[in-house]
């Protein structure tokens, strides 16, 4: 699951009352694709009271490269305040390898929430570090940052049908297609999950759920461009959302993607949630 796409996920557990005041949220996932990526994801969600969560989430990336295998990692911290209708998050992370590249991030968002669906305004600010990789250029490193700006809406058309839209866009301190030595990203690996997809100019995704009872089907259609090359991904993916006991969930779902960079690749991931408290 997608930050983003957990993002809304939680908010309509919230609004449906399904974790009380004095709960809690666990999650943990697997997501492996056809050109050997494999991420490892754990998450918590606890409440600090009626009004106030705390969000962690740490992931491990593993991808098979073309001249060298690299592990990447993200991890999370974000405080969201409900003001009812309005609530505001913020956050930081790290994301990245240390010897290649990585990022510190700022995260920030102010939303409305309500019976009819939600609007998300979000901001984001990267700060990266890369390694230069030539010989020549070996333990020089090179700073940019990164800022983004976007949108994540819900709306609901029924009583079990809602629609998704959002995006975001970054503007780069400078200009990363002429960045020396950038063009190592390209060459580590063909996975949805490699460092060049987290290099972003913009992206962009769409669509509609459909809930059963307790059960949901969602159909997603995204694209991506990345900000060293100007390729494009298109990603269409099917998840399935699903109770297995009274405070356990699973999901389950399937991707696509194609690139204008690595060609065709396919991904699956399953995610455990677990609601704890009163």
């Amino acid at each position: 699951m997608s930050l983003s796409r957990r993002t809304i996920w939680f908010c309509l557990v919230l609004m449906s009352g399904g974790v009380h005041a004095e709960g809690f949220i666990l999650g943990a996932g697997v997501e492996g694709d056809s050109a050997d990526g494999r991420a490892y994801t754990a998450f918590g969600d606890f409440s600090l009271g009626e009004k106030t969560w705390l969000s962690l989430t740490a992931t491990k990336v593993d991808t098979q490269g073309i001249i060298s295998n690299n592990d990447t990692m993200l991890g999370t911290a974000g405080l969201d305040f409900w003001l009812n209708p309005i609530g505001i998050r913020i956050g930081a992370a790290y994301w990245g390898n240390s010897n290649i590249l990585d990022s510190r991030d700022l995260n920030s968002s102010v939303y409305v929430r309500g019976d009819a669906g939600s609007l998300s305004l979000d901001y984001q600010r990267r700060n990266f570090e890369f390694d230069l990789q030539s010989d020549l250029l070996r333990g020089r490193t090179a700073k940019f940052s990164a800022n983004g700006w976007g949108i994540s809406s819900r709306l609901a058309m029924g009583d079990s049908v809602n629609f998704f839209l959002g995006g975001m866009a970054y503007e780069y301190s400078r200009n990363l297609r002429i960045q020396q030595d950038i063009d190592v990203l390209t060459f580590i690996s063909r996975s949805r999950l490699s460092m060049i997809n987290n290099l972003l100019d913009h992206r962009f995704n769409v669509g509609m759920e459909f809930s059963y009872g307790l059960r949901s089907i969602d159909v997603t259609a995204g694209q991506w461009q990345t900000a060293t090359d100007g390729s494009t991904v298109d990603s269409y993916s099917i998840g399935f959302l699903t109770p297995l006991t009274d405070r356990l969930d699973a999901e389950f779902r399937l991707s696509y993607d194609e690139s204008d960079a690595y060609g065709e690749t396919t991904a699956f991931s399953v995610y455990l949630y677990y609601f704890g408290g009163s």
